[in-house]
């Protein structure tokens, strides 16, 4: 497999007959502890709170200041379009410089912009600059996840990946979840801004904090990517794999546009939608523990057919749900479905990346979800001001249907791993 991508001076993978645990904690146990990636594993989790709340906080802090929902959502959408759109960038220097140096930029430059913003919005700046400061700060995010996952790839054995990446998926759900309550909790106690620079420190703390771990400080570039222009996008196997995740990100989208209009259909708030996300939420992190601790002999590129099938069935029922109940039960087995598709690509993703460009490929990931959520949102929000909630519902489905044509179509280029 060509997942060591990243040149590690100490503490080499071990052998994959050396691991192997008992009980299904021993092996989340074993993903943090074998490899020296358990500092950088929780400094990485802490600063990606932080992703959880920026953007809800630059929303409340932009409305706060304009009394305009638009141009909030104006600023808002500026900063994640510019971390999506350079993503890939900054992971390609990870790949090629190391990624400390790169942590390190991105960490002080990314914070510093969103502490910048918050200051320019309290004293009344134009909307246009509030956006030109957002999309510095996205633009130097701290490539946390795709180096996270780089350097698992590294230093794990194979076998132990999808634990590893499942692991991932789940805590990082639960940082979507704590995140924008921090956010609501500080924009009370003091203001909007108080929130952003609040996000802005906890970048900067995870960033840092990662960078000085001694896993990542012994990453060295690898030689040989600095002489591939195409980084991983030369892999017909990675294009496909990115392909499924840009219609991933779409049903994600369109799902969660139409939970409020479906909620208020029902009589309920909107707000009350929420409910049902966070139900959504914790289905993913049961799917996400039962996949990572439940070994299989079979290869992930055999799993994925079965996997993918799961994900586009599930992504069907919340279209027949009648009501709120029914839309629980049918969003908690949606759930249930994701964090093993997306542990089981990410896999495949790392095996199929060219050496020297596994954190770029990683990268392209995140971007193509962003991507997939902006075109679902989109489209699901225009065909709900037409047709209602089962409009924007039946994106969710259609897209599902999209994500198993694409990886079933592609199933040959598949890396056998």
């Amino acid at each position: 497999m060509q997942i060591s991508l990243l040149r590690v001076a100490v503490c080499p993978a071990k052998p994959a007959d050396s691991l192997a645990p008992v009980t299904w904690l021993a092996r989340y146990r074993a993903v943090v502890r074998d490899g020296g990636v358990a500092s950088a594993f929780l400094a990485s989790l802490f600063g990606r709170i932080s992703l959880a709340m920026t953007g809800l906080a630059i929303l409340l802090v932009v409305q706060d200041a304009t009394g305009s929902y638009g141009a909030a959502g104006l600023v808002s959408a500026a900063y994640a379009l510019a971390f999506a759109v350079s993503a890939p960038a900054r992971a390609r220097s990870a790949d090629r410089r190391g990624p400390v140096p790169v942590m390190i930029h991105c960490s002080v430059i990314g914070a510093a912009a969103l502490v910048v913003l918050a200051g320019l919005a309290a004293k009344d700046a134009p909307v246009v600059v509030l956006a030109l400061a957002a999309v510095v700060g996205g633009a130097f995010v701290p490539p946390l996840g795709s180096v996270m996952r780089a350097l698992w790839a590294a230093r794990l054995p194979a076998s132990s990946l999808p634990t590893a990446y499942s692991l991932e998926s789940v805590l990082v759900e639960l940082c979507f979840v704590v995140g924008p309550g921090l956010v609501a909790g500080i924009a009370v106690w003091t203001a909007p801004a108080g929130a952003l620079v609040a996000s802005a420190l906890i970048s900067l703390a995870g960033g840092l904090g990662m960078a000085a771990t001694p896993g990542l400080r012994a990453v060295r570039p690898d030689a040989e990517a600095m002489h591939l222009r195409g980084g991983p996008l030369t892999s017909p196997a990675v294009r496909s794999l990115l392909l499924t995740i840009v219609w991933v990100g779409t049903s994600f989208g369109a799902t969660e546009v139409a939970m409020p209009a479906f909620v208020e259909d029902a009589g309920a708030r909107p707000a009350a939608a929420g409910l049902l996300l966070v139900v959504w939420s914790i289905g993913s992190v049961i799917g996400g523990i039962m996949y990572g601790a439940l070994p299989s002999a079979r290869p992930q590129s055999a799993q994925m057919p079965v996997l993918v099938t799961m994900l586009a069935a599930a992504s069907v029922l919340p279209l027949v749900a009648p009501g709120p109940i029914v839309m629980g039960i049918a969003l908690l087995v949606y759930g249930t479905t994701i964090a093993p598709f997306m542990a089981c690509n990410a896999v495949l993703l790392g095996s199929a990346a060219p050496r020297g460009t596994t954190t770029e490929a990683f990268a392209w990931s995140s971007s193509m979800i962003f991507a997939g959520i902006a075109l679902g949102s989109a489209t699901a929000g225009a065909l709900i001001d037409r047709g209602g909630p089962t409009a924007g519902l039946a994106v969710t489905a259609v897209a599902g249907a999209l994500t198993l044509t694409v990886s079933l179509l592609s199933r040959r280029r598949l890396p056998v791993s």
